[in-house]
């Protein structure tokens, strides 16, 4: 077999996408935007996919480029993505001009599919075994072990289960469905005069009692209806989310389409293109932990069930907008044949979903040839052209925000009851030699002194092993402050003064940022910057500036480019000492003394600077490094603080490792924040007076989405976040500039309008 057959068979193995057809394909001709699905089902089977891309290549030639590569007429997801960015991302945006309309299927930019049960993909009769397409396949095949419990692929449509039977279908559970099932899409149909109980279940994903267990789950109730539910964690212990409707098909014979997920904090669900809600106000935030020993069923092993039928049961990547929402529910309707159930006010009552604007969202692409030549742009002669001299003065930034770490508002990052600061954070690897320990465990490594508003990061000895500690601006879900575009992020903080002969070796402490995009999209490179990081063997050396885009969460996927890591580079690797940085005096950092620094990364070039004490006794700025602006700089980041702990030499006694920070800032461009990206009409206004007592309320200045957040700030403090537009004042908060950043979670790319200042 040749080398590159070889190749696509190998990926096939491991991710199924296309089925074995179960019915005659249309044979190749040159096809029109309106016959590309010439089944009508949908989908885009091999044959379909490759007059898409012929159709595509004839209009673009930008994206000309040999896909079938067997030559066998036929195009499969592999021979489509494999060696490229994703075809969604490489089409160009003139599409959007062009007229060209392409009937929109599920399938049509296949790498927000993580798991996908089409009834297509097994035969007729008893179902033994489905196979789901997408990128997580094989470890979530479903199955049935006991014949009398299997269900039936039937020809009146549907994957069947017999009332009163205990008919059902086991799956793995899935560990990362927080991340990997951010979305679920449910096809079913129902007969409500059968079964003997009133409940059945559905669905049900990681079945159990806790936090991500039963999540979601979809029942059936003869007295309430259909109930949706997600559970997570919060102060109160577990955060239970669920909505019903009764208002359903249930003659056994018409089909229903359910599309529901979290989507920043909040649960939605939409049954039949009507969104439901909560009986009582939602949390304001979500998140929950991982859960060990999972099963996931679909159907519902306890006698009684009432007769059912399943069509599509579809997880996905990424949390959909409003509009995709609608699509979703568009394309099951036409596939099903039911759109004249829709409401008359939905946009796909009367047709069918096309490829638009809610298809191509903003994101990162990698370019690994322009990232080599940013690493050899970065020569001393660039780079210290400067060093040690004045920086120079940010222009054009005013303050976004501003924790002077006045309150203790450090929330365990599963928790979801977190508006500010979460720990440990999701990447566990951060740990090192001393895995992360938890805010609120003991012993406790995040000390708060209230008396002089200072935040402590610890490396503390637990028994016999070490534990060490990080902070995080979003939570596990990726949900809180990131700040996009040209930025400003200072710290100061202080590390205690110890001599390098007493310094353990193995110390390692840092701030830095991830792009939270690669927890929505699990194929994407993960996006690292360090800005500061420090370690024990030589305390007066300087890692900065590290850049990262590391190997995608799934390692093998033909929706990265280069799945596996691109290099990386070190703007600055060296000692502080005067002679080598010209810094006056030097930095050693484990000096005892707080030291201010600053990242100002402008869209063509990015400095480095730091405070240190002059002759005179007075803090002064210099600048350490400059180079020019690598791309990810300029993407959403978040910000990460901790104290890390590297195999090579732990402190020698139990004494704590103490890092003590004084305040966080954050700075954007007020032309960005000026900004009014769609679907604002108009900035966020407040109303109310400020003062202490007062409620303000903030007017979003949107139009078309209604799924909202509102991030309030006083003299750029953050002082919470969440789905409520008003905020009421307290004495410590009245008199200040109060402001209000609007992100628009429900609109593609979820963009952000910020307030003018109620003073």
């Amino acid at each position: 077999m040749p080398a590159e057959k070889l190749l696509i068979a190998s990926l096939a193995l491991a991710f199924t996408f296309s089925a074995p057809p179960l019915h005659a394909q249309p044979s190749a001709r040159a096809a029109t935007a309106a016959s590309l699905d010439a089944d009508g089902n949908g989908l885009y089977d091999d044959t379909e996919r490759k007059a898409l891309l012929d159709l595509l290549q004839a209009k673009f030639p930008e994206l000309a480029d040999n896909y079938d590569a067997d030559g066998d007429g036929k195009v499969t997801i592999e021979e489509q993505e494999q060696g490229r960015h994703p075809l969604s991302k490489r089409i160009p945006a003139s599409f959007l001009e062009s007229g060209l309309q392409i009937p929109w299927g599920l399938d049509v930019f296949p790498e927000w599919l993580s798991t996908a049960y089409f009834q297509e993909d097994v035969e007729a009769g008893v179902v033994a075994s489905h196979l789901p397409r997408g990128l997580i396949n094989e470890r979530a095949r479903a199955g049935q072990e006991a014949p009398d419990q299997r269900p039936r692929r039937v020809r009146a449509g549907g994957i069947e289960f017999e009332a009163d039977s205990g008919q059902h279908l086991l799956m793995p559970g899935q560990r990362d469905a927080r991340w990997n099932y951010r979305w679920c899409v449910f096809t079913f149909r129902l007969d409500a005069r059968t079964g003997s109980s009133d409940e059945t279940v559905l669905l049900d994903i990681n079945q159990g009692n806790g936090s991500y267990r039963s999540t979601p789950k979809i029942t059936f109730s003869k007295r309430n209806g259909l109930s949706v539910q997600y559970v997570g964690q919060n102060v109160g212990g577990l955060d239970r989310r669920v909505m019903t409707i009764r208002d359903i098909a249930t003659d056994g014979k018409t089909w229903n389409v359910v599309v529901c997920g979290i989507r920043h904090g909040q649960l939605f669900v939409s049954v039949n293109g009507v969104p439901l809600t909560t009986q009582t106000p939602q949390p304001p935030r979500f998140s929950g932990d991982l859960a060990p020993n999972l099963t996931s069923f679909i159907g519902d092993s306890a006698m009684g069930n009432v007769a059912w039928a399943y069509d599509s049961l579809v997880f996905g990547l990424t949390e959909p907008s409003e509009a995709m929402v609608e699509k979703m529910t568009g394309w099951a309707a036409h596939r099903l044949g039911f759109q004249n159930r829709l409401p008359a006010s939905h946009p796909y009552a009367s047709k069918r979903p096309i490829v638009d604007a809610e298809d191509f969202p903003t994101r990162y692409v990698p370019d690994e040839e322009q990232r080599r030549a940013w690493g050899a742009s970065l020569k001393r002669d660039v780079t210290r052209v400067n060093a040690g001299g004045p920086r120079l003065e940010p222009k054009g930034f005013e303050r976004v925000f501003y924790d002077d770490f006045r309150a203790y508002r450090i929330a365990n990052s599963v928790s979801g009851e977190g508006d500010l600061w979460h720990g440990p954070g999701f990447n566990t690897a951060v740990g090192m030699a001393a895995p992360l320990i938890a805010p609120g465990r003991k012993p406790d490594a995040y000390s708060h002194d209230a008396k002089t508003q200072k935040q402590t990061l610890s490396l503390v000895k637990d028994g016999q092993r070490w534990r060490g500690s990080a902070i995080y601006t979003v939570n596990d879900l990726g949900h809180g402050y990131t700040w996009k575009g040209p930025k400003v992020f200072r710290i100061r903080w202080m590390f205690p003064k110890v001599a390098q002969k007493d310094l353990a070796k193995g110390l390692f402490p840092a701030f830095w940022s991830y792009d939270p995009d690669f927890l929505f999209w699990r194929t994407a490179n993960r996006i690292e910057i360090d800005w500061l990081e420090f370690d024990g063997r030589v305390g007066g050396y300087l890692n900065g500036l590290s850049t990262h885009l590391h190997y995608s969460h799934f390692r093998q996927n033909v929706f990265a480019k280069k799945p596996e890591s691109y290099p990386r580079f070190k703007v600055y690797g060296g000692e502080m000492t005067e002679e080598k940085s010209g810094i006056p005096g030097g930095l050693f950092v484990w000096d005892g003394q707080f030291h201010t620094w600053e990242f100002v990364v402008e869209k063509d070039m990015t400095y480095t600077n730091v405070t240190v004490t002059g002759k005179d006794g007075r803090e002064q700025w210099v600048e350490v490094y400059r180079n020019p602006t690598e791309p990810t700089y300029l993407e959403r980041l978040n910000l990460q603080l901790d104290y890390a702990l590297k195999n090579h030499g732990a402190p020698t006694n139990d004494e704590r490792q103490d890092l003590v920070v004084d305040w966080i800032e954050v700075l954007q461009k007020t032309e960005d924040i000026r900004a009014l990206p769609a679907p604002f009409k108009s900035r966020p206004r407040l109303s109310g007076a400020n003062r202490a007592g007062s409620t303000i309320t903030c007017e979003p200045g949107v139009e078309g989405v209604t799924d909202l957040r509102y991030y309030w700030f006083a003299d750029g403090y953050p002082l919470t976040w969440g789905p409520s537009p008003t905020y009421r004042l307290t004495a410590a908060e009245a008199g200040k500039q109060i402001r209000c950043m609007v992100k628009a979670v429900g609109a593609r790319d979820q963009p952000e309008a910020w307030s003018e200042v109620l003073r």
